[in-house]
């Protein structure tokens, strides 16, 4: 909707993307999020790899992202933890192979003693944007 408005007009497909629209730049996908109330003991660094070969991402696991966070507060269903996973919609992500993924997800985490619930959400990557920075050399760190 932001960019409609910019543009002043409505979203077309990616082929008919107007000049005002940037190109989108490679991010990290899919970005897998883990809430817990309670502290995962498992680290994100661990479960990547397995995670990077369920989503088959295992030739590129760089444009993965797995975090891990514990949450002061959540409804629940009974799950110790609540994953959700964006990634982006591609040919080969058919509704059953992501459906499978998200199951690979949950037996992934029952295998280190987590109940989970796992969803999963496509984007067209046409609507993706990103940017990214480094510190500056001699820059103090300040706390946010």
């Amino acid at each position: 909707l932001v960019r409609a408005q910019v543009c002043g007009s409505a979203l077309p497909s990616s082929a008919q993307r107007p000049p005002c629209w940037p190109r989108v730049s490679p991010a990290l996908m899919p970005l897998v999020k883990l809430f817990s109330r309670r502290v995962i003991n498992v680290p994100a660094t661990a479960l990547h790899k397995s995670l990077a070969s369920i989503w088959n991402v295992a030739s590129t696991p760089q444009v993965m992202k797995v975090l891990c966070m514990q949450v002061a507060d959540e409804s629940t269903t009974g799950e110790d933890v609540y994953v959700d996973i964006r990634a982006k919609a591609k040919p080969d992500r058919t509704p059953e192979v992501v459906q499978k993924a998200c199951e690979e997800t949950a037996a992934l985490l029952a295998k280190h003693g987590y109940s989970a619930a796992v969803r999963a959400e496509l984007y067209e990557p046409s609507l993706q944007y990103t940017a990214s920075s480094a510190a500056k050399p001699g820059g103090e760190r300040s706390r946010l």
